[in-house]
């Protein structure tokens, strides 16, 4: 299908979402001080749970997906969602939120890895394994301080989140076999199943808090179920229904910058010198793939 040029609405729409995402790593560090982090999340998602179902409900969508195509979304909940925030916001417990969002930019190169092994038509080529080279030099440069100073709780910090950015991995191949669903039934039902998941977890895991958490803790909580949990969603399938995936695979460019500034521009996070290397380093190597991706065919359009 034709599209139209990328006018001034695609980019707003592009940096509106890349300040969202970037903005859930401040909203996790907030709320993650007072509430344990697997507890947060599943405060988030059953809240975001309920802003789906109701959306649902108004808009008399119905559930209608094949017994795979749910066990699909079952995983996607697991690898999209539930896994990975609850392991960012263990992170968040040590480590900077601007720290968070440059680990979580390398996620579109560790998909290129397990693109190769799990697809037939995403194979690594010479352009590839470059940006690549360029993520792992990129993390070798965030780490090795830490390393250096031995196995410390900074840098288990940063091998938790970094464990996040491999769950997106994971779940990037793992939603690209369901594209063809409707949007809101997709989500909604995969938001749906992580709050399943996580409320159980949360209550064998962790220690329920013993009192309701601060104004901006609780502030936090909601935010993060009403903006990165659900309306991020709809502005996703809105931007690649209007200008296909390749563009919007501009957005893992901007997420890690969008990071970097909340955090600095809100907790006064001052971030070391090799985290700004590493992340110019990293963006590099998004950048070389985006090369690739941008001579391939643009993917088909979700269903709305």
């Amino acid at each position: 299908m034709q599209r139209r040029q990328p006018g001034p609405g695609d980019y707003g729409l592009l940096v509106t979402l890349a300040m969202i995402w970037g903005g859930s790593f401040l909203l996790q560090k907030v709320a993650v001080g007072e509430v344990p982090p697997v507890t947060l999340t599943a405060a988030r998602q059953v809240l975001g749970a309920v802003i789906f179902g109701a959306i649902l409900l108004v808009s008399a969508t119905r559930i209608r997906a094949t017994r795979r195509e749910h066990g699909l979304m079952f995983l996607s909940a697991i690898f999209g969602y539930a896994l990975p925030f609850s392991l960012i916001s263990t992170g968040l417990q040590k480590i900077d939120s601007g720290l968070a969002a440059i680990l979580m930019g390398a996620s579109p190169l560790v998909t290129i890895v397990l693109a190769h092994f799990v697809t037939d038509d995403e194979k690594l080529n010479a352009n590839k394994l470059m940006a690549v080279g360029l993520g792992i030099a990129g993390l070798i440069v965030l780490f090795w301080p830490a390393l250096m100073s031995g196995v410390t709780q900074n840098l288990s910090s940063q091998l938790i989140v970094f464990g996040g950015a491999i769950c997106y991995a994971i779940n990037s191949i793992i939603t690209k076999r369901l594209i063809h669903l409707n949007a809101s039934m997709l989500m909604g039902t995969i938001v749906f199943w992580s709050a399943v998941i996580l409320l159980p977890a949360a209550l064998l895991l962790e220690t329920p808090p013993q009192h309701l958490p601060g104004t901006a803790a609780s502030w936090s909580i909601v935010l993060l179920a009403i903006f990165p949990t659900v309306a991020a969603a709809f502005l996703t399938y809105a931007l690649i229904a209007r200008q296909g995936a390749g563009f919007f695979g501009q957005i893992n460019l901007l997420v890690p910058l969008a990071g970097v500034f909340w955090g600095t521009l809100i907790l006064a996070e001052k971030l070391p010198w090799n985290a700004w290397l590493a992340l110019c380093v990293i963006l590099g190597g998004i950048a070389v793939s985006r090369n690739w991706n941008a001579n391939r065919k643009a993917a088909r359009p979700f269903h709305r």
